[in-house]
């Protein structure tokens, strides 16, 4: 993929209309963040705030404000529309969908922005990685979380598989999005389909099998540092995880 111009936080008032019925020429991704009308098919549609569009290089683009202001994000680049990372993706080109993750989109848009007035082979290499993943945070998310604590939600777990050997706990970490633990738990299952302490112990096991295969440090060292409360919790939970001792699965791994 390959960035041509880009712009973000762009203002118009209420007669603000873009058409072009045959395209732009290049790949047009849109970032509205403010209600929106688009044309598809000859049908005009009203989208809400961070709804974003793709375009491929020749479909008509007709698009504009649906009230007072009109704000907008937009990317032109180029790309293959044949690339199997849009199928793989379910990506669908010329419709409207909402942004599942509206930080990381803006993140993402953020450094995209950074590395694009640097042409050098590492940020060209770089601008197009950036564009890729722009494109899977704002098309392939599907439904936005109805949960106002998701993106919350989300920079906690993965700070719990960043770092597994903390010492989380579920009053803790409820604490810290000022939640009550009950309601912390249940929002947290809500999101990921699993309890906050099983991803806790899911992270430390997972750093315990790293340590077990590649150190020969024992059972009692990797225990303590993985933040296990002791080595008999952490062989017990290992084992409901894994299926294996510590040193089972250490001695399954140096045959393999």
């Amino acid at each position: 993929m390959k960035l041509h111009s880009m712009g973000t936080g762009f203002r118009h008032g209420r007669d603000f209309r873009i058409t072009r019925p045959g395209g732009s020429g290049d790949n047009l991704l849109l970032v509205f963040k403010t209600p929106a009308f688009v044309v598809t098919d000859g049908e005009t549609e009203i989208v809400p705030a961070d709804t974003a569009i793709l375009y491929t290089k020749t479909a008509p683009q007709d698009y504009g404000a649906a009230g007072e202001e009109y704000i907008n994000h937009w990317v032109h680049f180029e790309c293959d529309e044949n690339d199997p990372f849009f199928r793989r993706l379910n990506i669908t080109f010329n419709r409207p969908v909402p942004l599942a993750s509206v930080p990381e989109v803006e993140r993402l848009l953020e450094l995209l922005g950074i590395e694009s007035v640097s042409d050098t082979p590492k940020s060209r290499e770089c601008t197009g990685l950036l564009l890729r993943l722009l494109i899977a945070q704002a098309l392939s998310g599907g439904e936005r979380s109805g949960n106002p604590h998701s993106e919350a939600l989300k920079r906690l777990r993965a700070e719990i598989y960043r770092n597994p050997a903390g010492k989380f706990t579920v009053k803790g970490l409820a604490r810290r999005l000022s939640l009550s633990s009950s309601y912390f738990q249940s929002l947290y299952r809500g999101e990921f389909g699993v309890s906050c302490y099983e991803d806790v112990l899911r992270a430390k096991t997972g750093l315990a099998e790293y340590y077990l295969v590649n150190t020969s440090m024992t059972v009692r060292e990797i225990s303590e540092l993985c933040g296990f409360e002791n080595e008999v919790h952490f062989m017990r939970q290992f084992h409901r995880r894994t299926g294996f001792t510590a040193l089972e699965y250490r001695s399954r791994a140096a045959v393999s």
